[in-house]
């Protein structure tokens, strides 16, 4: 991969997400391979914060450090394989995040747990095992008191938001952009910008309006305006030439979100955009004659649907130990533990 720094291009170190699947104890030791260099670069604990969707990169630290890593006998998988089933627990079907389907606190995340008590790994690591369960609805806290930062004629977003598309065309192209949001005052807001495709990395940044408009002569990236003022109804000109012509339900990551189609007259571009937030699904432009041209961009992962549990800054009582603890040694039940857990997140005393 080539990153580009002050213009330069320079090699960069770090290994973009795997292009396969986690699902046996095999694959995670594939998976650890994969991550290796990032560790030699950053460490155990740094490659962790950095990779925070796979929880199972723990296990990796493990492996690095085992007598067996960079041995050449034709044994080494096995053993290594077997080291993996010991931290995770003996599965036949390990599955990515190692949760899926489960009504139990799974048996690394108990591992990270005593971890923590002993003081072996950080809060902000200890969480991912907490955000792991809110993802997988082992842990269900009530979203009554959830607040929101959208508001009536104010963009839906807030510092530290991410916004994360892929951009894709009939030619081959394909592009990851994500932008960041890295300030908000009265008349601008500053977004930190990264770009991945085929000619390395990027890093740039971009100032927007507090209508969610780039300035055209500052435009840099895949999609023209990713967010969009709320409320939005039905016939409203979102822009000088496209205009809200229906609704439908659109899902995203599972979840079902109520949103609003826009096209121009020419029906070239469609723009699919979630009704309660303004945030763009989905920006696609075709275009048919002697041959079709298409090109379409895609949200592929943000924070702004979040609760306000899940944040970028982790809170963690240090009496919460306590109750961690009791449940290593067997003092309180899973169903305790996560009863207590979920009561916490819900009074915004532990966020993750």
């Amino acid at each position: 991969m080539i990153g580009i720094l002050g213009g330069i291009a320079v090699p960069s170190v770090f290994a973009s997400d795997p292009d396969f699947e986690i699902k046996t104890s095999k694959d995670i030791l594939k998976f650890c391979e994969f991550f290796y260099n990032d560790y030699i670069v950053m460490g155990a604990e740094t490659l962790a914060k950095n990779h925070p969707d796979y929880p199972n990169i723990r296990a990796c630290g493990i492996l690095y450090n085992h007598v067996a890593w960079k041995s050449t006998h034709p044994a080494r998988d096995k053993v290594l394989i077997a080291e993996i089933e010991k931290y995770l627990g003996d599965s036949k079907y390990i599955k990515e995040r190692h949760l899926r389907n489960s009504s139990t606190i799974p048996t690394w995340i108990k591992n990270d747990a005593k971890m923590w008590v002993r003081g072996g790994i950080e809060d902000v690591s200890f969480a991912y095992g907490i955000r792991a369960m809110l993802e997988d609805h082992i842990l269900n806290p009530s979203l009554n008191n959830t607040d929101s930062s959208c508001s009536e004629g104010k963009l839906c977003i807030a510092k530290s938001n991410f916004i994360k598309y892929s951009y894709s065309n009939k030619y081959g192209q394909d592009i990851k952009e994500t932008y960041t949001i890295d300030s908000i005052n009265d008349n601008e807001i500053l977004i930190k910008t990264e770009k991945i495709s085929r000619d390395g990395k990027e890093f740039s940044s971009i100032n927007m309006d507090n209508h969610g408009t780039i300035p055209a002569n500052k435009k840099c990236c895949v999609i023209d305006k990713f967010i969009f003022l709320t409320p939005i109804s039905f016939g409203d000109m979102i822009t000088t030439d496209l205009k809200v012509i229906g609704e439908t339900s659109y899902d995203f990551k599972g979840n079902a979100h109520q949103v609003w189609i826009a096209q121009n007259s020419e029906k070239q571009d469609t723009l699919i955009i979630d009704k309660e937030t303004g945030l763009v699904f989905s920006d696609s432009h075709k275009e048919t004659g002697i041959t079709i041209t298409w090109e379409k961009t895609e949200l592929v992962d943000t924070n702004i649907f979040e609760k306000k549990y899940l944040t970028n800054e982790v809170a963690i009582p240090k009496w919460f130990k306590t109750i961690t603890m009791w449940l290593g040694d067997n003092l309180i039940s899973e169903s305790e533990y996560l009863n207590a857990t979920e009561n916490l997140l819900e009074r915004g005393i532990l966020r993750v």
